[in-house]
């Protein structure tokens, strides 16, 4: 084994399982999703995540138990930290809505039936 390999095994071997589930969570933020998952450390720096300097995923984040979360996507941190949506809601431009049933947001966010047509099940017009 190289040196490098080594340290990389040593290092998940003592790490804690926080520091594990971390590596592999979720994205945070929808740039994470382009390229390689990225997670920013916000532990020593709670404002970081609202400085577009330091940040380069915007200042749509906040520190939460030291990770840096998408308040406008993250429906566990719809528009601040820690405000979780409902059951069968969805976090869209940091509101939650229900996908479902919401004309402005039908199906999917931002998704607008035309006219005067209901949202139903996700679909415009659904049955009519």
């Amino acid at each position: 084994m190289r040196k490098h390999q080594i340290h990389h095994l040593l290092h998940f071997i003592f790490s804690t399982e926080e520091e594990r589930t971390a590596r592999r969570a979720f994205p945070t933020h929808l740039n994470f999703l382009k390229g390689r998952k990225k997670v920013l450390w916000c532990a020593n720096d709670p404002f970081v995540c609202l400085d577009p300097e330091k940040n380069p995923w915007g200042g749509s984040t906040c520190c939460f138990q030291r990770f840096c979360k998408d308040i406008l996507n993250d429906p566990d941190h719809c528009g601040s930290c820690g405000r979780v949506c409902r059951f069968g809601f969805v976090c869209c431009g940091g509101n939650c809505v229900d996908t479902r049933n919401d004309p402005q947001h039908c199906g999917a966010c931002f998704e607008k039936c035309l006219g005067e047509n209901r949202c139903s099940y996700s679909m415009c017009d659904y049955g009519g």
